[in-house]
C-alpha cells in the first residue's frame, strides 16, 4: 500500500468515526427526550416535564397491544385538566395491574403541575 492509499484509508476511517459519533449523539438526544425538539410536546426539558416524560414513557413508548404500534407520550394539550385527572387515575390503576412502580407523591405532583400548565382550556 502506498502512502497515498494509507492516507486515504485513514481519512475514510476518521470519517466513519465522525459519522458514528454524530449518529450516536443523535440517538442519545432522541432517547433522552430532549425537550419538545423532537416530539413537538412542550416543555419536556423542564423538571416537571421530565418527570411526565420519564414516567409516562414507561408504557407509552412501548409497543401498544399485539400489533406492536407505539403511541408515544401523550400531548398534554389534547385534554382538559379535568379529563387529565380522570386519565391519571385510570393510568395509575393500569400501572398497578402491570406491576409497575406506583407514582410517588412528588412524581404525582410534578405530573399534575405539568399537565395543569399545558392542558387544553375547558372552554375549547
Amino acid at each position: 500500500m502506498t502512502i497515498l492509499d494509507t492516507g486515504f484509508a485513514n481519512a475514510v476511517r476518521a470519517s466513519h468515526r465522525s459519522c458514528r459519533y454524530a449518529l450516536g449523539l443523535s440517538a442519545i438526544l432522541w432517547i433522552g427526550g430532549c425537550g419538545g425538539v423532537f416530539t413537538g410536546i412542550p416543555d419536556l426539558d423542564i423538571p416537571d416535564g421530565r418527570v411526565f416524560a420519564q414516567r409516562c414513557a414507561a408504557c407509552h413508548r412501548q409497543p401498544f397491544g399485539d400489533h406492536g404500534v407505539t403511541h408515544g407520550v401523550p400531548d398534554p394539550r389534547f385534554r382538559t385538566m379535568e379529563e387529565w385527572q380522570k386519565e391519571l387515575s385510570r393510568m395509575e390503576g393500569l400501572m398497578r395491574e402491570k406491576g409497575l412502580p406506583p407514582l410517588t407523591e412528588p412524581e404525582r405532583e410534578a405530573i399534575a403541575r405539568y399537565l395543569s400548565r399545558h392542558a387544553k382550556s375547558s372552554g375549547g
